[in-house]
Parts: C-alpha cells; structure tokens; sequence
C-alpha cells in the first residue's frame, strides 16, 4: 500500500521546513542560498560541487515563504516565496548556475519546545538542493542564470511542497 498523508499534514511540514530553513514565516529568514555551477551532488548531505556564482541571504536576512510571522504560509501542502518582487542576491564569480543549496544552521528542530512538551531535538545544518533555470519548472526560478563577475540577479520562484 502507498503512503498517503492528510493535507493538514502536509502542511504542517511544509510549515516546519519553512521554519527551520527560514527562522520564520513570512520575508525576514536567515537561510543562505548559494548558486553553483557543475554536477550537484547526488544527496543534500555530500560536499558541494563546482564554483559558488552567487549568493542570497546572510546575517539576519535571507529568504522567506508565504504568510506573515505567526501566521500559516502552506495551503494544499505548497508554499510560495514571502514576497511577490524575489529576493536580490551578489554576483560574484563568472559561470552559468545549473544547482543552488540553500542551507541554514538550526538549534534544534523545535527550538525549545514543540508544543507538545517535546524540547529540543538535535542541532544540525539543514539543506535543500535543487536545479536552477529561469523556466518555473526549476526548483529555484532565477531572473538569469548567467552570472557575471560582480552585478545582481533575482530568485523569482521557488515553490517548497510536499505532495
């Protein structure tokens, strides 16, 4: 038999990745997104691969999805970007992105309780790759995925969903 989930489920993950990738709902996170050319690698948890292009997010800003702080982001198990205009990143190395990681160093997955009277669970680093392009099919849709050497570009899409 498959694994079926309810869509409240659903959401509920979408909705804790998004939190812990982000720190929060809504435009303010503290995930990095760095732009690679090369092979990606075959799992999230290998080494990354390739010249890093570009960059989005660091210090306390970075990238947010759907909803404001507090609020629920996940309807039918998908999330959208925090704002509609994308997020700005730096150039900074000549290529052409094929794969982005977005990465983030969590303390916990609950942060201090879950709610349930669960605390805690394991500090970790916390990624997700996935291919660029410009098509809306990709997992990160940039403005461009032609980097130059110094200059600016855009993440314009990027649906997390589990489905």
């Amino acid at each position: 038999m498959a694994l079926r989930t309810s869509l409240d489920l659903r959401n509920l993950l979408v909705n804790t990745i998004v939190h812990q990738m982000a720190g929060t709902k809504g435009t303010g996170g503290s995930c990095l997104l760095r732009f690679y050319n090369g092979p990606q690698p075959a799992s999230a948890d290998d080494a990354t691969s390739g010249t890093c292009l570009g960059t989005i997010g660091g210090g306390t800003w970075g990238i947010g999805w759907g909803g404001s702080n507090g609020t629920v982001g996940a309807t039918s198990g998908t999330v959208s970007l925090g704002t509609s205009v994308g997020y700005t990143g730096t150039m900074g190395a000549v290529g052409t992105a094929v794969w982005a990681r977005m990465i983030t160093y969590g303390t916990s997955f609950f942060g201090t309780s879950d709610g349930l009277g669960n605390s805690g669970g394991s500090a970790g680093t916390y990624v997700i790759d996935g291919d660029v392009g410009t098509a809306s099919t990709s997992t990160f849709v940039v403005n461009s995925a032609v980097f130059s050497a110094s200059g600016q570009f855009s993440l314009v899409g990027m649906n997390l969903t589990i489905g």
